[in-house]
């Protein structure tokens, strides 16, 4: 029964009037987050890929198949559903309640912005300690100081 309505809150939340994004929803997006799991992660890394996949810029570099997209989206909306109607139900009934028109997508986007920035730190960590942070490098050098002394002067 609870699910039932949690799953009708958030279905309220595509026909109610507009809101503004707010708390609410950067509440849902942090619990979203918080409560991925490693494979969940995974699932909403392939989201976010395929997703970025549909736009012009992307599909001259890479082709998705149809049925690959629809897989993922599947997917992902179920394990939306899942996280939202078991983990973050107080927080997907705040949203619902509150910022009903675009809440939803506005916590999935902060849900995603999360889980892209610690891609990205992850990546950009690897980067820097085996280009500018490595022994035997310029920056050991000296060279590698100066470098960066310039750069901060702009």
């Amino acid at each position: 029964m609870k699910i039932r309505i949690i799953t009708a809150a958030i279905a309220g939340l595509l026909t109610c009037c507009p809101a503004l994004a707010g708390d609410y929803a950067t509440a849902l997006g942090e619990c979203l987050y918080k409560n991925t799991t490693s494979a969940d992660k995974t699932t909403l890394t392939q989201w976010a890929f395929v997703t970025l996949g549909k736009s012009s810029a992307t599909k001259s570099i890479a082709t998705i198949p149809a049925a690959k997209t629809q897989e993922i989206d599947q997917k992902t909306k179920n394990l939306l559903m899942k996280l939202a109607t078991s983990s973050c139900s107080k927080e997907a009934v705040q949203v619902a309640l509150h910022e009903p028109t675009t809440g939803l997508q506005d916590a999935v986007t902060a849900m995603s912005t999360e889980m892209i920035r610690e891609q990205i730190r992850t990546q950009a960590k690897n980067v820097l300690s085996n280009s500018l942070l490595t022994s035997g490098n310029n920056l050991q050098s000296g060279s590698g100081i100066n470098l960066i002394k310039n750069l901060l002067k702009k």
